[in-house]
């Protein structure tokens, strides 16, 4: 599982590093600054915390649970 999740991260933040601010998504993890940037630009392996916090910040925060919210407050 650890595998899945840390190549599922990765990939996600090879395909958006366009659109990644690595300062920002640094702090909403509690990492140094320049983790990310360090892990795109010179492939420095990230540690198993720093992908378990972004995967659960991916997860947290995507279209799904967005829309989930917005059908269950359009029923109140």
């Amino acid at each position: 599982m650890k595998q899945i999740r840390r190549k599922a991260v990765e990939k996600w933040l090879k395909d958006n590093q366009d659109y990644i601010n690595g300062t920002g998504l640094d702090k909403r993890i509690n990492a140094a600054l320049g983790t990310v940037q360090k892990y795109l630009k010179y492939d420095r392996k990230l540690n198993d915390k720093r992908i378990n916090a972004i995967y659960k910040l991916l997860s947290n925060n995507s279209i799904e649970n967005y829309i989930g919210k917005i059908i269950k407050n359009s029923k109140e």
